[in-house]
């Protein structure tokens, strides 16, 4: 690709900003759900910390299969907190599937329990659905406008949960795909995704890049390659895992995920 095209210099500065970033530390587990378990007692842990110092916490959920598995170990976490901490959590979304609200792809679906556990329902920050906007693109400025407003197109996540796609994408950012590559945003609207449907809603890079933590659940031999190659040397367009990395980058992996380790 020619460096001096668009897509060339946001591919530069992608990869740059994910080498710059401190090396991912891993964390392997026998299974998922006590992969999941781990990175959400960090995510408590994490979260209360921000509320301590800054009176508020911003935490981004994943979908798929790692996201229930985050979202079954995380509500019991949050019920057992102080009801100070509890209602100072603002949830938020990696990415979001553009279909109706309620529709079993949604991932909004997964702040379920966490409401159930204390989270205030104002305060989970949805996607608009098709039937209240004009089209993706209007719900996807809305969403801009969500997270500028809240400061976290600079680097306000406190802990941003991520799934692990066995062609090594993550969020809604797939390899070769167009909006991997989307910079000066906070999100970015996905058309034509690979994975259905085809109209989704992605945080990107940038705004990955600036989070205080990434943290990475993955599990299963079919994530294994995935694993490889998100740990391996940085690069956008063949492994847009590999430049998920923010200020602090934990993976946590099944004994099966991480075989593919020692090949890195």
């Amino acid at each position: 690709m020619n460096d001096n095209t668009a897509d060339g210099q946001a591919l530069t500065e992608i990869q740059m900003a994910a080498a710059a970033a401190p090396a991912p530390t891993v964390v392997v587990a026998p299974t998922l759900n006590d992969a999941a378990q781990q990175a959400c007692e960090d995510t408590v842990r994490i979260l209360a910390e921000a509320v301590a110092n800054r009176g508020v916490a911003h935490l981004a959920l994943t979908g798929g299969s790692g996201g229930v598995a985050l979202a079954d170990s995380l509500a019991p976490l949050i019920v057992a907190q102080p009801e100070q901490l509890r209602h100072a959590i603002h949830l938020w979304f990696g990415d979001e599937r553009f279909v109706p609200a309620g529709d079993p792809e949604r991932n909004d679906l997964l702040a379920s329990p966490l409401i159930a556990a204390g989270v205030p329902e104002s305060q989970v920050h949805r996607l608009a659905a098709p039937q209240n906007v004009s089209g993706l693109d209007e719900a996807t400025a809305r969403m801009v406008h969500e997270l500028e407003a809240a400061g976290l197109a600079s680097g306000g996540f406190d802990v941003v949960h991520v799934g692990l796609g066995p062609d090594a994408h993550v969020c809604s950012l797939f390899p070769g795909h167009p909006a991997a590559l989307a910079v000066g945003a906070p999100a970015v609207a996905v058309r034509s995704s690979p994975k259905p449907p085809a109209q989704r809603y992605s945080l990107t890079f940038e705004t990955l890049q600036r989070a205080g933590r990434i943290m990475v659940v993955a599990g299963g031999e079919g994530k294994a390659e995935a694993a490889r190659r998100g740990l391996g040397a940085p690069d956008v367009v063949r492994a847009p895992a590999s430049c998920c990395r923010g200020r602090e980058t934990t993976w946590y992996l099944d004994e099966s995920a991480s075989a593919g380790r020692s090949a890195v």
